[in-house]
């Protein structure tokens, strides 16, 4: 399957090195970074190391990430991260617009059309805009664990839930 997937308004393509400053942009910001699983980032230099975390959890076949495009904007990441947990982190001007349920579901589908059976997510239970957006790709809570993480100071708290691709192919493609 190519690197690329293309969906109506987005490209989601590989990440590179000379994208760390794109990205940079948005994973130093407090707001967009609030509910993901570090700090926002102080420097290009975190930024760089993440880039480089990613593609090499890439190569190595634990990782299917992307970078959400639109217009050649980039406008943030989404990918399945050790084999089969779905993240996505969008950049603050582009919240409310759909396109994090778009990249979602290009990576949910190609997740599913390459053999996977599962998708998982652990999300903050603040989080409100993520869990009701995985709702409607059809993920069903399956627990929730206090403390799970911590970030700064802070300990964080987590919601799981599922899509199978079974469940994922009744919601989306009912039969008539």
């Amino acid at each position: 399957m190519p690197d690329k997937i293309e969906t109506p308004r987005l490209v989601l393509r590989r990440m590179t090195l000379a994208d760390a400053p794109a990205l940079h942009d948005f994973m130093c910001d407090a707001e967009t970074m609030r509910y993901w699983s570090s700090l926002p980032h102080a420097t290009l230099a975190e930024t760089e190391a993440f880039v480089g975390d990613t593609l090499g959890a890439v190569a190595a076949g634990t990782s299917d990430d992307f970078l959400i495009t639109h217009g050649g904007a980039i406008l943030g990441k989404a990918g399945l991260w050790h084999g089969s947990e779905l993240g996505i982190l969008l950049g603050r001007p582009y919240w409310g617009q759909g396109f994090a349920q778009e990249a979602s579901k290009a990576v949910v589908e190609r997740a599913f059309a390459r053999g996977k059976t599962e998708i998982v997510a652990d999300v903050d239970p603040r989080n409100t805009a993520s869990l009701k957006m995985l709702g409607r790709l059809g993920f069903q809570k399956t627990g929730e664990a206090k403390a799970t993480f911590r970030i700064g100071e802070a300990w964080v708290d987590s919601v799981y839930l599922s899509l199978t691709k079974d469940q994922y192919d009744s919601a989306n493609h009912p039969i008539r």
